[in-house]
């Protein structure tokens, strides 16, 4: 079982979904987390259910969310990823009660009518989506000034940042949480900056 007592000990586990041994590290991470929390791992989703749900949407999912999809389902990767009846388009949520809804900004509005969702963050509000056309990532952050902004190229960043903070919680007996969740924060900063770690977890 995957445990952490030392910064070295956390793996990336892919540069992109698909890489050689992508499964078996993803996996790792992914069954020692369910084990931490006495979880039962989830069924992939098959290809056939992958395609109701674009054609339901109207458009297609980034290619590495698909794939990781149809090899650990809707697993926890430390942040909720959405069953496919509540993925939606963002636009569609606050279309019948809009006085409800955030007062976007101009910004905001120039990519709200492409973004679906797909992931929530922490139960809070806020979610992941990916734009419909350049299948980048977005995070929605009820909480901020301009609610909508960019976060990530392609999904396999953002699926790879939620494995590498999820492994501060598999520290050793001897270590402590802070230490963990450091570690695991020093890894992602150094892979996507310091700016996307502001703005995803503070």
């Amino acid at each position: 079982m995957l445990e952490i007592n030392d910064k070295e000990d956390i793996i990336i586990p892919f540069g992109k979904i698909g890489d050689k041994n992508w499964k078996i590290k993803t996996g790792q991470i992914i069954e020692a987390f369910a084990g931490t929390w006495e979880e039962e791992l989830k069924t992939p989703i098959s290809a056939a259910e992958i395609t109701a749900l674009e054609t339901r949407l109207g458009t297609t999912l980034p290619e590495g969310l698909n794939l990781f999809y149809q090899t650990f389902g809707l697993a926890n990767i430390g942040e909720e990823l959405q069953d496919f009846d509540q993925m939606e388009w963002m636009k569609d949520i606050w279309a019948d009660n809009p006085e409800n809804g955030p007062e976007f900004t101009s910004k905001d509005n120039e990519v709200l009518p492409y973004l679906v969702t797909f992931s929530n963050y922490i139960g809070n509000g806020n979610m992941f989506c990916f734009h419909s056309e350049t299948k980048e990532i977005y995070l929605f952050d009820h909480d901020s000034g301009s609610y909508i902004n960019k976060m990530f190229n392609i999904a396999d960043d953002y699926i790879k940042g939620c494995l590498i903070f999820a492994q501060a919680e598999l520290y050793g007996e001897d270590i402590d949480q802070e230490d963990a969740d450091e570690w695991s924060e020093e890894v992602v900063e150094k892979l996507f900056g310091a700016d996307t770690i502001k703005k995803w977890k503070y």
